[in-house]
């Protein structure tokens, strides 16, 4: 399944980029992973992105094969579901308490979501923390929601400079998974910081993020966007080149044509002179009768 206006909706993500991402901001796409264009474009990618100006098509898109989060009852796709296990696991080797607080959401559980944070804090707030039915990551079966186990910080901002905050954002990209709306980028993102939201979109990429520069999935997919656009633009423009050739080749030989038409044969356009000419005997070039 496809995303509704894909191109639209990575038109849209752009023109935040330009007014508010780094100027300098210019990884060198040939050191991104490649990709294909439905990667980028259908719902059930793990690349899909989803954002308040990019909705899902269908709008109530259900992914399959969602499998249970380490016997929670929440749900995830698979390669989701054990990043996020292995991922608690560790980090409770590590000494952080942390557990899994929300996973995938259908539609009409994201609606009900939306509808309950509006009428308690109004249109525009409820837009900032929570995503509106048909753009919720949560509805993708990649995100999750983490928190400590007993915890005042849970589903706060404060989460972040918790030592377990600390240790998720610091190592989650092991796992193939990233801190999905960072502190300070609201204006490209679309949602306040939030460091208890992960989001899975695999090892490679994950890695690649953390070395492109992109700060949030908005500047990277755009980078991925641009990787695919390079090698198109690249081709026409050996297109234009070799046309170019072949056109300055045809005049080439065209003209070497007409220079061996000249040497002792009377071409057309001197028939046509000669035609309008008076009879030779007058010409006094030096013919005789």
């Amino acid at each position: 399944m496809r995303l509704a206006s894909a191109l639209t909706g990575t038109v849209l993500a752009s023109a935040l980029l330009l007014s508010a991402a780094p100027a300098s901001l210019a990884a060198p796409t040939e050191d991104l992973p490649a990709v294909e264009s439905s990667q980028l474009s259908d719902a059930s990618s793990m690349l899909a992105l989803i954002n308040p100006t990019t909705k899902l098509s269908p709008e109530d898109y259900t992914p399959t094969k969602l499998v249970s989060v380490g016997g929670t009852g929440l749900t995830l796709r698979a390669e989701a579901a054990q990043a996020v296990e292995d991922l608690i696991a560790d980090a409770r080797a590590a000494g952080h308490s942390i557990k899994l607080l929300s996973a995938y959401r259908s539609y009409e559980r994201q609606a009900a979501l939306f509808n309950q944070y509006q009428s308690k804090y109004g249109t525009a707030y409820a837009e900032r923390i929570s995503a509106r039915p048909g753009t919720s990551e949560h509805q993708l079966g990649l995100a999750a929601d983490l928190g400590y186990t007993n915890s005042r910080a849970e589903l706060k901002e404060e989460f972040g400079q918790t030592p377990a905050g600390i240790w998720i954002a610091k190592h989650a990209s092991d796992y193939g998974l990233i801190i999905r709306y960072p502190q300070g980028k609201e204006e490209i993102t679309g949602y306040k910081y939030e460091p208890w939201h992960v989001r899975y979109i695999g090892k490679e990429h994950a890695k690649a993020i953390a070395e492109s520069g992109a700060e949030t999935y908005e500047e990277y997919f755009q980078m991925l966007s641009k990787s695919l656009e390079e090698p198109k633009a690249e081709a026409s423009a050996v297109a234009k080149e070799e046309e170019s050739d072949s056109s300055n080749k045809s005049e080439k030989e065209s003209a070497k044509d007409s220079e061996e038409v000249g040497h002792g044969v009377v071409k057309e356009d001197d028939l046509l002179v000669l035609r309008f000419l008076p009879p030779y005997r007058d010409w006094g070039f030096g013919f005789t009768e």
